[in-house]
């Protein structure tokens, strides 16, 4: 069960990672650094507001609706969603009595994108719960497309970087409205112990939420503040090519995995819930690192063949190894570790870490992109995101702690070799930043990658692929 759900939620995540590359190329091409850096200050805004008045809900629906199959939140969250939406309105203008230079479209777009996004969101995370991966996929991928058919329109329209927020924001009501009309079982009523359930383990983790969000949009924002919104627009891109594919494809193994953890975590299995961690990690390096790598060794090719201006490459592939190098870090924290912190149910926990790293991110950002520009953004990053990782390691084993089987990832380290000496070979050989470029080193990378993997046997990869060999043969054959 678990291949097949993250078969089938890598679909529901690459495809939209692949739209969602399409749509930066074509954004890069038809905007503007500012114009773009309207967009990415738009983006982090509706971030900080969702992690501040969602947050919690997201979170208490992913682990308690997972543990309880035959009990609905539905109706309980549909409330609290609600009652959110409204301290939403009334509380978030209040920002103009410390920001009167703050522009209201701006502003507005924002709060529209992190309603529309956040209610999506909730859905899909009953979705996953409810281990109903294709209706997951269906709502990804039309969300997706939605979004870039809004956003082209909105480019076209001439709205520029506001148009691409409104389109965000449409793109997520139309996945909303297929979640709705899709769903035809009965929608439990609200229950105030549900709610107190929700609110006494998901609250404490808005502070967790809402450092994460601004510890995500800090480093545009100081980026915006200090050297402008083209060299924020040229961060964001960069920013960006590592999200859109590694943190994309760490969500489908973390969509896949982790119900299953806390199902059964639920049915007091612990050398159940130990090996469907180590499940977790094994398949979470597994698809991330040679896409780490490829991005990292092949930022040229990427980003001379996907980036649209010139304005854009020269900076988006000189921080691309080192932005890909902190997102493996944030990846290994957000998506495994802080997994120990849900699992003991120790929120407060899990925000004391994510505060301690908001903090070191905002003093290494304004101490290094004032002395190094656009590059000591990078590196505050980097180096944020590596202490973020000890410092969750260590409180990890106050939690609960989760396994590192050495001797299971040690393929993967022999493979992620492989593909280094085989990226490193061909980008000697093929020259230049174009397209024929990036396939022949993409080409390289990736059949050096499979193949180590597959001798190795790493994650059963050999094992499996044999035998589905030999069912097929058998169904060919009739036998």
């Amino acid at each position: 069960m678990l291949n097949r759900h993250f078969s089938i939620y890598l679909v529901a995540y690459i495809l939209p990672a692949a739209v969602g590359f399409f749509a930066v190329t074509a954004y890069t091409r038809l905007l503007t650094p500012a114009e773009y850096g309207v967009y990415v200050v738009g983006i982090s805004l509706a971030g900080i507001l969702g992690a501040i008045f969602f947050a919690w809900i997201k979170l208490s629906v992913s682990r308690y609706q997972a543990m309880s199959a035959e009990v609905d939140f539905r109706g309980t969250a549909m409330v609290a969603f609600g009652l959110t939406v409204a301290v939403l309105c009334a509380t978030t203008p209040l920002v103009f009595l410390f920001r009167s230079d703050l522009s209201v479209e701006l502003l507005l777009a924002s709060m529209f994108v992190a309603i529309m996004a956040n209610a999506v969101d909730v859905g899909q995370e009953f979705e996953r719960a409810k281990l109903r991966p294709y209706r997951f996929a269906a709502i990804s991928i039309v969300r997706s497309v939605s979004s870039v058919g809004f956003g082209l329109l909105g480019i076209w329209l001439g709205w520029g970087g506001l148009g691409l927020l409104a389109a965000f924001g449409l793109g997520s009501l139309t996945g909303i409205i297929l979640n709705l009309v899709g769903d035809r079982t009965k929608i439990a009523r609200f229950q105030r112990s549900q709610f107190m359930q929700l609110a006494r383990y998901g609250l404490p983790l808005t502070l967790a939420g809402l450092s994460v969000a601004v510890y995500s949009a800090c480093d545009r924002l100081i980026v915006a503040y200090l050297l402008g919104k083209d060299a924020a627009g040229i961060f964001g891109v960069a920013a960006d090519l590592p999200r859109q594919f590694m943190v994309m494809i760490a969500s489908s193994v973390a969509a896949a995995t982790v119900p299953l953890v806390f199902r059964s975590l639920s049915e007091n299995s612990k050398e159940t819930t130990r090996e469907r961690l180590t499940e977790s990690l094994e398949l979470l390096l597994v698809v991330v690192t040679p896409v780490a790598i490829w991005l990292a060794l092949a930022a040229d090719q990427v980003a001379g063949t996907l980036v649209g201006v010139v304005d854009f490459r020269a900076g988006v592939s000189a921080l691309l190894p080192t932005l890909v190098l902190a997102r493996f870090f944030g990846i290994a924290n957000q998506f495994y570790v802080q997994i120990s912190f849900q699992l003991a149910e120790r929120p407060f926990m899990l925000a004391a870490q994510s505060f301690l790293t908001l903090v070191v991110s905002v003093v290494l950002m304004f101490a290094l992109v004032a002395g190094y520009g656009l590059y000591g953004a990078a590196l505050a990053t980097l180096a944020t995101e590596a202490l973020g990782f000890l410092v969750a390691v260590v409180l990890m084993h106050r939690a609960h702690p989760v396994p590192f089987d050495l001797g299971r990832l040690a393929g993967i380290a022999a493979s992620a070799a492989a593909m280094v000496a085989a990226i490193l070979a061909a980008r000697s050989q093929a020259g230049g930043t174009g397209f024929v470029a990036l396939v022949i080193v993409s080409l390289a990378g990736g059949l050096a990658y499979v193949g180590a993997a597959w001798l190795l046997n790493v994650a059963n990869v050999r094992t499996l692929s044999l035998r589905f060999l030999r069912g097929f043969n058998r169904k060919a054959l009739g036998v």
